[in-house]
């Protein structure tokens, strides 16, 4: 269960950012735009990523199951490396918050390992909301309300400044989808990932 935590960090116009995940309900405000989980990762974590990242490049995962079911399908796709389950547990534990605070049936998840950036420039989803962290290499990139009009001012050229999230974190990403929230999702973009590095990236999305 999610509850509602006093906010004890750093507000900006439209994030809300917190060390529990009880700052995930303040996504339904209406000018959060963002709602971050401020974590660290585990030892057992960080050690099951690293094992990821130097033996196994070829992740790209995409499924829509019920929240319910992550652990056996990432059982099943994923090498069985010391910390796997308590990995696997923190990707279930992350889809069934989700799936609560959103009351889904079903998640779409995608987990993949990445040596370029997705989406390089920044831009809003068309979606409800998503949920996104990093568990290796640098995390999201996003725009507070003034990046974002100087981003829209200068007729879509590149911010020299925007925010970013860091390995571990945990976010949810209101887009245009939103009801009545055309034109104010969040403006986000994938971070460059070094040459020779790549980043653990997982997203989960609405699958109804």
């Amino acid at each position: 269960m999610i509850t509602t935590e006093p906010l004890s960090e750093a507000l900006t116009d439209v994030s809300r950012q917190g060390d529990t995940a009880g700052v995930f309900t303040h996504i339904y405000e209406p000018d959060c735009q963002l709602a971050v989980w401020r974590r660290p990762l585990s030892a057992a974590l960080t050690g099951y990523v690293d094992g990821l990242e130097r033996h196994y490049h070829a992740i790209n995962l995409r499924e829509l199951l019920p929240a319910d079911a992550v652990t056996d399908t990432l059982c099943a796709r994923l090498p069985d490396l010391p910390g796997r389950d308590d990995f696997v547990a923190d990707v279930q534990q992350l889809a069934e918050m989700f799936a609560c605070l959103f009351e889904l049936r079903r998640v779409g998840l995608r987990l993949a390992s990445l040596q370029t950036a997705m989406c390089p420039r920044f831009h809003v989803d068309k979606v409800p909301c998503r949920l996104v962290t990093t568990y290796a290499g640098p995390g999201t990139h996003w725009l507070d309300r003034e990046q974002r009009n100087q981003l829209l001012d200068s007729g879509g050229r590149e911010p020299e400044q925007w925010q970013r999230l860091v390995a571990g974190e945990v976010a949810l990403l209101k887009g245009d989808g939103w009801e009545d929230n055309d034109g104010q999702g969040l403006w986000h973009r994938s971070p460059p990932v070094p040459t020779g590095y790549r980043r653990l990236f997982l997203s989960l999305d609405f699958a109804e």
